[in-house]
């Protein structure tokens, strides 16, 4: 039996619009900071907050990106504190709305920090990993509110808990953590200006500015593993989801992988360029947005016990 939503609980369209507005601010910040990476435009305002000590960053390309990413950086955060603010104050009884974005405010703070860090100083592949990761979770918790509140405005008797009680949620939240894996490893493996390095796919190769050795095959492993995963999620979902949001967002998933997958083979096969770069990394980034919000979905629908999870 599906339980009744908490007394005073119900997510306003201003309210949902406010957090569905926060994730994708907060995907575009994400993208940024990997678009950042891949120009390799770090250095392209050596200080921090301004830019060689201006507030308007001098004509340059690597400078206007890396200027870029902080301006959104500047938008983004003052909008998920006022989602985090506007969760507790009005749905402080709805765990899965107010409390991921509570936590996502720390990653936040540390994503800043590290932020400053690696313009003012540079960080050691092991801080730079945690950076990235606490970049991706910040995403994942914004996206995982933003998710609750979208299905629970129209359907306000959800349940104010997930489960992974059906294959499709357990095979979403799987490819999930092996795509989480993928990405935050590739940190680890790079070598100094390797594109590894950036948020994206591995290049199915390693490059010659990468570390030698084992982890670099075991990341490999990894990606095919978390892409069989992928896969297998898309065909689960075509043939037992009946739920008609959660097969729209399990096909967007799809098609955002297969995106990632034609765009890794273009740069294996005509080299390099900002454009293809800036792709690799948006498409990750929606990638792994899109796999949050199914995995969010199909545990929201396993805990309902609704028909349409599976």
């Amino acid at each position: 039996m599906t339980a009744s939503a908490p007394a005073g609980a119900r997510i306003t369209r201003g309210h949902r619009n406010l957090l569905l507005v926060a994730a994708v601010m907060t995907c575009l910040l994400v993208t940024l900071g990997g678009t950042v990476c891949a120009t390799e435009s770090g250095t392209g305002c050596p200080d921090w907050p301004g830019c060689y000590g201006r507030i308007i960053p001098p004509p340059q390309i690597n400078s206007i990106i890396e200027y870029t990413h902080r301006f959104v950086a500047l938008l983004t955060s003052p909008l998920i504190i006022a989602a985090a603010v506007v969760s507790w104050r009005r749905t402080r009884s709805l765990r899965w709305v107010s409390r991921p974005l509570a936590v996502a405010l720390v990653f936040l703070v540390a994503v800043i920090i590290f932020g400053a860090l690696t313009v003012l100083t540079g960080l050691p592949p092991v801080l730079a990993a945690i950076d990235l990761g606490s970049a991706l979770l910040v995403l994942a918790l914004v996206v995982t509110a933003a998710t609750v509140a979208w299905r629970r405005h129209g359907s306000p008797g959800l349940p104010d808990r997930l489960a992974l009680r059906t294959p499709l949620a357990r095979l979403s939240s799987a490819g999930l953590g092996a795509v989480y894996a993928v990405y935050v490893s590739g940190v680890l493996v790079a070598g100094p200006g390797s594109l590894t390095r950036c948020v994206g796919w591995p290049l199915w190769q390693i490059l010659p500015d990468d570390r030698a050795g084992w982890p670099q095959a075991a990341r490999l492993a990894l990606a095919a593993l978390a892409a069989l995963l992928v896969l297998a999620l898309v065909v689960q979902a075509v043939r037992t989801a009946r739920d008609r949001g959660l097969r729209r967002t399990v096909l967007y998933t799809g098609l955002a992988f297969l995106a990632e997958v034609a765009i890794t083979a273009l740069l294996v096969w005509t080299g390099t360029s900002s454009a293809l770069l800036v792709l690799h990394v948006l498409a990750a980034v929606v990638l792994w947005a899109l796999l949050v919000a199914v995995t969010v979905q199909a545990a929201l629908l396993a805990a309902a016990g609704q028909p349409g999870a599976e």
